[in-house]
C-alpha cells in the first residue's frame, strides 16, 4: 500500500568556515606582529514546500453500490450525505442495485469503470475474480477500525485465500432467528416459556397455529418454510455441518444432514398443500402490507437482526412478535447462531484512498447509528452493542445482541465464491422439493456438481 506524507521539508545547510593567518615583517624585527582574520557567514537556506491544495468542493466522485432499496436504501443515502458533509471535496454516488449486483459489479469491472465501493454479502465472490483490493495494508496503520469491536464470525464473510478484502458493515449482528406471532401463539394455547427446540416441535407448534377454510384455503400459515433458514450458511448451521470448507476449498453439499434438512421442510410443505402455500403468499401481493408475517398472518418465520426494525415501522397495528433460536435440526440441543453480516468493499481501479475513508466511517458509532435510526439494520460492533439504551430496543432485538455471545454454535459466512450461485440454488431446491418435482438427493447431487466445476473452473483446478 503507498502512502502519502501530509507535508514534507527538505534542507538545504552550509557549514560556516574562518580562516586566519599571520603576516611577520621580515624588514622590521622591532615591529608588533598583527593578525588579520576574516569571517565568512554563510546563511542557512530552508526550502519548504507548500501544503498540497486542497482539491475543490465536490470534485472526487465516488460511486457507492449496494442492494437496497426503501429504509435501507435511505440509510445509505444518508450515511453518504454525512460522509460528503464530513469531507466536502467529495461527491458521493449512492445507488441501489437490487439482486443483480454481482454481475453489474462484474460487468462494470470487466468493462473498466467499477464502483469504488460495493457491499455484498461477502468479499469472495468479487475478491476470487481479482476484482478487490485486499485490506490488510490499511488495517495494519489504521487508527479509526479496530478489529476486535468485531465478533470473530463476522470477519469470516471478509476472507479468502488467506486475506481480507472488505470490512463487516451495515447488516451484521445475526441472520437467524426463530419468529413468533405472540397473539396466534396464545390463541392455539401454546406455552412460551417452552419454545420449539427440534423440527418435530416446531412442526407441532405449526400445526396448532395454522388455519384453512372448507376448501383448504390458508387463512393463518402455522410456520413459513424457506425463510433465512433457506439460506446455505443458515442451513448449515442448524444442521450442524458447513456446505463448504474454504480452507480445503471442498463444499459437502451430499452430506446427509443437508438432505435430511430438505426433507424436514418439505414436511410442512405437505401440511398445508404446496399449491395453497403459494397462493397464500401471492394473495398479499399489492396489499398494503405485503408481507403475511408483518400482516399478522403467520404464527413462526425465520428473519434476522433487520426484522425487529423493520416490522416496528411495516407491521400491521398491534403485531406483538417475540424471538428465539431456530430450532437445531442435528438434534444435539445446541442453540444455532449464525453471525451473517454484509460487507463493504473497495474495487480495483478505483479511488482506494477516499474508498477506504468511506469503510474506516462505517466502522464508526456514528455510521452505525444512523443506519440502525433509518432502517433498523444494525451492525454489532461491541462499542454500538454497549452504547444502545436497552429500554429504547425494537422489540426482539436483544435476541440477537445475547445470540452473538450465547448461541452454542455461533458461524459466520464460509468464504464461498460461488456464495450467490449456492444461494439461489438452496431456494430453487426448496421449492422442487416441497412440490414434489425432485428430491434432496438428486437436487443435492446435481448442485454439488455444478458448484465443483464452478470452483475448479475458478481456481484453474482443471
Amino acid at each position: 500500500m503507498t502512502s502519502r506524507l501530509v507535508s514534507r521539508r527538505s534542507f538545504l545547510t552550509g557549514a560556516a568556515a574562518a580562516a586566519g593567518g599571520g603576516l611577520l615583517a621580515a624588514c622590521a624585527p622591532m615591529a608588533t606582529p598583527q593578525v588579520v582574520r576574516e569571517t565568512v557567514v554563510v546563511k542557512e537556506t530552508v526550502v519548504v514546500q507548500a501544503e498540497p491544495t486542497k482539491a475543490p468542493p465536490g470534485s472526487i466522485s465516488i460511486d457507492f453500490w449496494y442492494i437496497w432499496g426503501g429504509d435501507g436504501g435511505k440509510a445509505m443515502e444518508a450515511v453518504s450525505a454525512e460522509f460528503e458533509k464530513r469531507n466536502p471535496e467529495v461527491k458521493m454516488h449512492p445507488l441501489t442495485v437490487g439482486g443483480v449486483i454481482l454481475d453489474k459489479t462484474l460487468a462494470a469491472y470487466a468493462a473498466g469503470a467499477p464502483p469504488d465501493i460495493c457491499d455484498l454479502i461477502l468479499c469472495a465472490p468479487l475478491a476470487a475474480r481479482g476484482a478487490l483490493v485486499p485490506i490488510d495494508d490499511f488495517m495494519a496503520v489504521t487508527t479509526v477500525v479496530k478489529e476486535d469491536n468485531y465478533f470473530d464470525a463476522q470477519w469470516d464473510g471478509t476472507k479468502w485465500a488467506g486475506r481480507r478484502w472488505g470490512l463487516p458493515a451495515n447488516e451484521g449482528l445475526g441472520w437467524l432467528g426463530l419468529f413468533r406471532n405472540r397473539g396466534l401463539v396464545r390463541e392455539a394455547g401454546l406455552d412460551e416459556s417452552q419454545l420449539p427446540q427440534t423440527y418435530e416441535e416446531l412442526r407441532t407448534w405449526s400445526q396448532a397455529i395454522t388455519k384453512v377454510d372448507e376448501k383448504g384455503a390458508i387463512e393463518i400459515l402455522g410456520y413459513s418454510p424457506a425463510g433465512m433458514v433457506n439460506y446455505p450458511d443458515c442451513a448449515s448451521v442448524v444442521m450442524g455441518v458447513r456446505y463448504f470448507d474454504p480452507d480445503a476449498l471442498k463444499y459437502n453439499l451430499t452430506d446427509e444432514r443437508f438432505v435430511e434438512y430438505f426433507y424436514k421442510e418439505k414436511l410442512f410443505y405437505d401440511d398445508v398443500g404446496p399449491e395453497n402455500l403459494a397462493d397464500f403468499r401471492a394473495s398479499f401481493s399489492g396489499q398494503a402490507i405485503a408481507d403475511p408475517a408483518a400482516a399478522g398472518k403467520v404464527g413462526l418465520w425465520t428473519t434476522g437482526s433487520w426484522g425487529p426494525g423493520y416490522l416496528v415501522h411495516n407491521a400491521a397495528e398491534g403485531l406483538e412478535w417475540g424471538v428465539s433460536y431456530m430450532v437445531d435440526g442435528a438434534g444435539q440441543g445446541a442453540k444455532p447462531f449464525f453471525a451473517g453480516t454484509h460487507t463493504m468493499m473497495m474495487l480495483k481501479g478505483a479511488d482506494v484512498e477516499w474508498a477506504w475513508k468511506f469503510l474506516e466511517f462505517s466502522s464508526t458509532d456514528e455510521y452505525i447509528k444512523m443506519v440502525y435510526d433509518i432502517s433498523g439494520f444494525i451492525m454489532g460492533t461491541k462499542s454500538f452493542i454497549n452504547s444502545l439504551d436497552a429500554s429504547t430496543l425494537y422489540p426482539g432485538l436483544e435476541f440477537f445482541i445475547r445470540g452473538l455471545s450465547e448461541g452454542t454454535r455461533v458461524w459466520g459466512l464460509g468464504g464461498d465464491p460461488n456464495w450467490y450461485l449456492l444461494w439461489s440454488e438452496f431456494f430453487n431446491i426448496n421449492e422442487a422439493v416441497g412440490f414434489g418435482q425432485t428430491t434432496p438427493e438428486e437436487a443435492l447431487a446435481n448442485l454439488q456438481k455444478m458448484a465443483t466445476e464452478e470452483l475448479d473452473k475458478l481456481i484453474g483446478r482443471r
